[in-house]
């Protein structure tokens, strides 16, 4: 990276499940960031982390971070296409997310030194307007507005929130 930030790479992960009214639905898969994590802990993310020489490329990373993330085997994802890299200012890093489609929900094996949860979240979620809210945040000792998904107890926000505005957007 020319700005000198850490690259990584994250990925969107698109699969069909059944819903509570027997319909299937298309979903994504985020995390919820354990609290022992040295960047974005507690936090809700796609899975992805730092690119690391021996992957070769960032759409490597994206693979092998959802792997050793969630155990999704490679194997078993069609590769949809990339989004606009997203800048991230609190750790310095550049992420390139990717979008991918697997058949069927994976069985998803979640690493506990990363994983806390494992959220499904049903893609016409994120259409609806009303789940898109707005609450002042204190960072660092100053206050800013934050514009961040609801899902259930959990608020998606910062570079999850700007990639998963991407894919509504399409």
């Amino acid at each position: 990276d020319p700005e000198g930030r850490t690259l990584a790479a994250g990925l969107v992960l698109l699969y069909p499940l059944d819903t509570d009214s027997g319909m299937t639905a298309p979903h994504l898969v985020l995390t919820r960031r354990t609290t022992t994590m040295r960047r974005h802990s507690g936090q809700i993310s796609l899975p992805g982390g730092r690119y690391d020489l021996e992957d070769g490329s960032l759409l490597r990373t994206a693979v092998r971070e959802t792997y050793e993330e969630l155990g999704v085997d490679p194997a078993s994802l069609t590769l949809w296409g990339h989004l606009q890299p997203e800048y991230i200012v609190a750790s310095h890093y550049a992420l390139a997310p990717f979008v991918a489609y697997t058949p069927r929900r994976p069985e998803f094996v979640p690493a506990p030194a990363e994983v806390a949860e494992v959220i499904d979240v049903p893609l016409a979620h994120l259409l609806a307007p009303a789940t898109v809210e707005e609450e002042d945040w204190d960072f660092q000792g100053s206050t800013r507005r934050v514009s961040f998904f609801r899902f259930h107890d959990h608020k998606i926000w910062g570079a999850t929130a700007r990639i998963l505005c991407q894919i509504v957007l399409l």
